[in-house]
């Protein structure tokens, strides 16, 4: 097993928590806003108090205690921008308040719930409207109400006495706000649909701060461009109501191979979870510091969850590693209960709850951010030939510069995510095999521009690279800044009808950012 160090980042990494740098601007005055397109205002021009006054939450400004922490991301690498003021919420009316706050002084806003947006469009340097203290969980019948602002650790801890859970996701403090929206990917969702599957309502601040409650019946169309058509579009989502489910164990396991057997682990891990149960969920990562000594190998790793018996689990790896011709370096499987797997997968197996969330977030608060990442990221509807393989790795070495750490990870689809229609939803990728990433981290939150260019231009090159076998498409949870395609690539023939639905609820383009529905 690799040391701690080495497994929060491979953990950071699988779950897709991969952020390159883009260009943001740190004046207040005189910018051109990415939302609402107004014109930012002077900050000492902006009747600050009069917000303050109207909120049960907390308005925090640049000379305020704590502003340096409210302004952060999960990634450092978005420091630079510097907002007006962070609007910590705590009801739906504080939103409504900002909402038209914003709209009365000609403010950019950007919405957050949990900072993990990959391409720091939940940050803006004018008002930042956060839900992240709309966090509650409460059963209800048969179905679980979610605040937009609830992690996923708290999440899984506060179901666990009533035996259920909901589809989540792999990192501990990405929220359900942008995570359901954007689709929901996890390790339930071969097995239990994505999260945006199992929502039955949500409730919503529109632009013109009214506040309703999207499902089949009341506001469909809204309801359908929520289940998939990314986050901060359409309204300010405060809770959801989601369908649970019962998951009483999950057995994770970790499989290593040699690398030398890399383009045979490829072939057979996908022909293996073509015919896998829908219960497997995993993902195929290569890791490599270009920093290592020279000959060291890149590290090839299996990591996943069964939610099953550890038996079942085991027969399963062992028709996998007899396809690949090779036991592997290295095999671990565990049978446990949910809820203890769950802070194995979020790296927070020897810590309590509270010490798993973002530093700052609480006084406990352990995990670290992290600094500087470059990704991009395909969808693929066939299974890889050994020469697509063969070219995925030849990219994923090529070019080495100091500093780096790499990553390449296959994620594979299929089960349930791939039995509903790419209408029915927002979420248009139902015809996928696997989602392959890119993504290179480097050590500082502001590496020089010689060290970001040659990132971009590495993930760029393999991208590049493996574009043409694939259909083109990208996930939406993992916005890609330098994707001009984005609108086909995150939506498919499903962008017309959210381009419908943004003018019906949002005709002036009040939500906006630069990969905003237009």
């Amino acid at each position: 097993m690799p040391d701690r160090t080495q497994r929060r980042v491979t953990h950071v990494l699988s779950r897709r928590s991969l952020i390159r740098a883009s260009a943001g601007s740190t004046a207040a005055v005189a910018l051109t806003a990415t939302t609402g397109g107004f014109v930012l205002a002077a900050g000492a021009a902006v009747p600050w108090s009069t917000l303050r006054d109207g909120l049960a939450g907390r308005l925090v400004l640049p000379d305020d205690a704590g502003y340096d922490t409210a302004r952060q991301l999960q990634l450092a690498q978005f420091d630079a921008v510097h907002p007006q003021a962070v609007a910590y919420c705590a009801t739906d009316a504080d939103v409504a308040a900002c909402v038209r706050f914003a709209q009365d002084n000609g403010l950019a806003t950007a919405v957050r719930s949990g900072g993990h947006s990959a391409a720091g469009y939940s940050t803006s340097p004018g008002l930042v409207i956060d839900v992240s203290r709309l966090d509650g969980v409460r059963v209800g019948g048969s179905t679980v109400h979610l605040g937009a602002g609830s992690q996923g650790v708290d999440v899984v801890n506060a179901l666990s006495p009533y035996g259920i859970q909901v589809a989540g996701g792999t990192c501990p403090t990405v929220a359900m706000g942008g995570w359901i929206q954007g689709g929901g990917l996890g390790y339930t969702s071969r097995a239990y649909g994505m999260g945006s599957d199992r929502l039955v309502s949500a409730r919503v601040v529109l632009a013109d701060g009214r506040t309703v409650r999207a499902s089949a019946t009341s506001h469909p169309d809204l309801f359908w461009a929520l289940r998939g058509g990314g986050g901060g579009n359409f309204g300010i989502v405060t809770a959801y109501e989601v369908r649970p489910v019962r998951i009483p164990v999950l057995t994770l396991f970790n499989l290593n191979f040699r690398y030398s057997d890399a383009v045979q682990v490829i072939l057979a891990w996908q022909d293996w979870m073509a015919s896998a149960p829908r219960e497997l969920a995993c993902e195929l990562m290569f890791l490599h510091s270009t920093d290592a000594p020279a000959g060291t190998e890149p590290n090839v790793v299996l990591t996943g969850g069964y939610h099953g018996a550890k038996s079942d689990c085991d027969r399963l790896l062992d028709r996998l590693t007899t396809a690949v011709g090779h036991p592997g370096t290295n095999r671990t499987s565990s049978e446990l209960p949910y809820t203890q797997a769950m802070m194995q997968v979020y790296g927070c197996g020897d810590t309590t709850v509270d010490a798993c969330h973002r530093v700052g977030f609480t006084p406990e608060a352990q995990l670290p951010r992290d600094s500087h990442t470059t990704q991009r990221n395909l969808f693929f509807d066939r299974p890889w030939t050994p020469a697509t393989a063969q070219a995925a790795l030849d990219a994923f070495i090529a070019d080495p510069a100091p500093g780096q750490f790499r990553f390449l990870g296959l994620f594979p689809y299929g089960g349930r995510i791939n039995e509903v229609s790419p209408t029915a939803t927002a979420f248009v990728h139902r015809d996928a095999v696997l989602n392959a990433g890119y993504a290179v981290t480097l050590p500082t939150a502001d590496p020089a521009a010689g060290d970001r260019d040659r990132a971009q231009a590495w993930v760029d090159k393999a991208h590049t690279t493996l574009d043409p076998q694939s259909n083109h498409r990208s996930y939406q949870n993992y916005m890609d800044p330098a994707l001009t395609t984005w609108r086909q690539a995150y939506y498919g023939d499903n962008y017309a009808r959210l381009r419908t639905v943004k003018r019906a609820y949002d005709p002036d383009r009040f939500f906006r950012f630069a990969q905003a529905v237009d």
